[in-house]
């Protein structure tokens, strides 16, 4: 059942990101703590805004070998520009913007103090929630730019019960790493298409 969920999740995954860079500008490399995978962005209508496009490999729990494999995660946002900074074919610009993300990923252990139902439970689910980011881009002019950003996202994390395993109930909790995680920085490097 897990390694079908993780397929489809995988596949719409790459739907997703496959529509969007079909109109994409700038597609490349996505790196962070919380995990690695491929960005887009493409402009609107308005040269001030852009709309961004990730997907990655959530590796929260992989890391410390708590979790045997990663999840997925797609993020879409729409960008404003705050302040643009140019000079001698150098290009900095400053945005920030809301949107939105869905994926199949652990979270945060619940348990408070010692608790070892939470240490050792492997708690996959599926992750919905709206973000707020804020980034600078830096474009040297070239085909090259790089992308730094924080992300905070604010949803809910829908996941087994542990406790009730025998009547496959499900559990609704806050997405607590989408909020504790929104000081990870995420470093992007966009080729220009």
């Amino acid at each position: 059942m897990i390694a079908r969920l993780t397929g489809i999740a995988a596949a719409l995954a790459a739907l997703l990101i496959g529509t969007c860079t079909a109109s994409a500008q700038e597609a490349g490399l996505f790196n962070s703590p919380k995990g690695f995978g491929a960005t887009a962005s493409w402009s609107a209508r308005n040269p001030e805004v852009f709309w961004a496009a990730t997907a990655y490999v959530d590796i929260y729990g992989v890391v410390t070998s708590r979790c045997s494999y990663p999840g997925f995660k797609f993020g879409i946002s729409r960008n404003y520009s705050l302040k643009t900074v140019e000079a001698d074919g150098f290009r900095m610009q400053f945005y920030a913007g809301p949107g939105l993300c869905l994926g199949y990923v652990r979270d945060h252990d619940k348990g408070r103090g010692i608790d070892l139902v939470s240490l050792t439970a492997d708690n996959p689910g599926v992750v919905a929630a709206v973000s707020a980011g804020a980034g600078c881009r830096f474009d040297f002019g070239g085909r090259v730019a790089l992308d730094l950003s924080l992300i905070a996202e604010a949803g809910v994390h829908i996941r087994r019960n542990e406790q009730e395993r025998q009547y496959a109930a499900a559990s609704v909790s806050i997405y607590n790493n989408g909020l504790l995680q929104a000081l990870y920085p995420q470093f992007s490097i966009l080729f220009r298409l």
